[in-house]
């Protein structure tokens, strides 16, 4: 937001007590005030400078465009004032009122008259001392009442700058509001980022997948199922030494080709709990086909 933005911004807001004090306090730092001994004073002091223009304010009903103008008029007049001149107690009044006397008169095409602002000081100054406080004013000035845009700027820089500021908060609150996700894709997104966040910080867990235990079981199952081949081989087609050196009638090669044919498994030294089950009660011995089929022969599931 630029500077003439929100100087329009300001002038359409009400008039707070903050301009009041504001207006007061630039008042106050154009010239000192030293103590009268007149009885008068004494007797009628002068309200105080904040009650004055509040009173000015209610009664002439004047806006903040034309209010706050008011301090480009202050500014020039604290450059022109000496310092080291002193007023008497209704001074700051006096200047307050001129320079709010010019305001209106410059930037409306009616505004009151100077009777009219005599009834708004509550009986504090007169008719004629109105006029000759416009007079001297504009004798100051050297008629020159011109108010530019950057002297209102400038003069006004302590209540424009917390809108320009205001105004950007404003506008990354609506840029937030605006891109934010609605309520189904927030749900989506936290829930995606939480996985990923998941899988990324359990990565070195299920590297080793191997180290389950289905997989074991599964590992070990097909070891002992290898193992169970490997033996059954062995007792099928190997010729172990304790058989030769027995001279088994099932060690040689016609013998075990012919129990083969029979469906006979040799005889075998494993150990009894990796082994099948027995299926003959005693020794074997060699018989004719019709001899086998009236053996005593034990079922595999017996």
């Amino acid at each position: 937001m630029s500077d003439y933005e929100a100087l329009l911004h300001f002038n359409k807001r009400a008039v707070t007590v903050e301009m009041i004090q504001y207006l007061a306090s630039s008042t106050a730092s154009i010239i000192q005030i030293k103590k009268s001994n007149n009885m008068i004073d004494i007797a009628l002091p002068a309200p105080p400078l904040t009650q004055f223009i509040q009173g000015l304010i209610s009664h002439s009903n004047v806006q903040t465009p034309t209010l706050m103008a008011t301090t480009v008029y202050l500014a020039k007049l604290r450059s022109i004032i000496p310092g080291n001149v002193y007023g008497i107690e209704t001074t700051r009044h006096r200047i307050f009122l001129g320079c709010l006397i010019l305001a209106a008169k410059t930037l409306n095409d009616s505004s009151p008259l100077n009777k009219h602002w005599a009834k708004y000081t509550d009986g504090l100054l007169h008719i004629r001392e109105v006029n000759t406080i416009e007079r001297e004013l504009l004798e100051y000035f050297d008629w020159n009442v011109t108010i530019t845009t950057k002297e209102l700027i400038t003069c006004l820089t302590p209540f424009l700058q917390p809108i320009k500021e205001q105004f950007l908060r404003q506008k990354r609150q609506d840029y937030l509001l605006f891109n934010a996700p609605v309520q189904g894709q927030l749900r989506e997104y936290i829930t995606s980022t939480s996985n990923e966040s998941h899988s990324r910080s359990s990565s070195s867990m299920s590297l080793p997948s191997l180290a389950s235990t289905a997989t074991l079981s599964t590992v070990d199952s097909r070891r002992s199922r290898m193992a169970y081949n490997h033996i059954y081989s062995i007792d099928e087609m190997g010729t172990p030494t304790k058989l030769k050196t027995t001279k088994s009638p099932l060690s040689d090669k016609e013998n075990f080709t012919v129990d083969f044919d029979r469906c006979i498994p040799p005889k075998c030294s494993v150990d009894v709990t990796k082994t099948r089950p027995i299926m003959l009660d005693k020794t074997t011995k060699r018989t004719s086909k019709k001899a086998v089929k009236s053996s005593n022969w034990h079922s595999i599931f017996s």
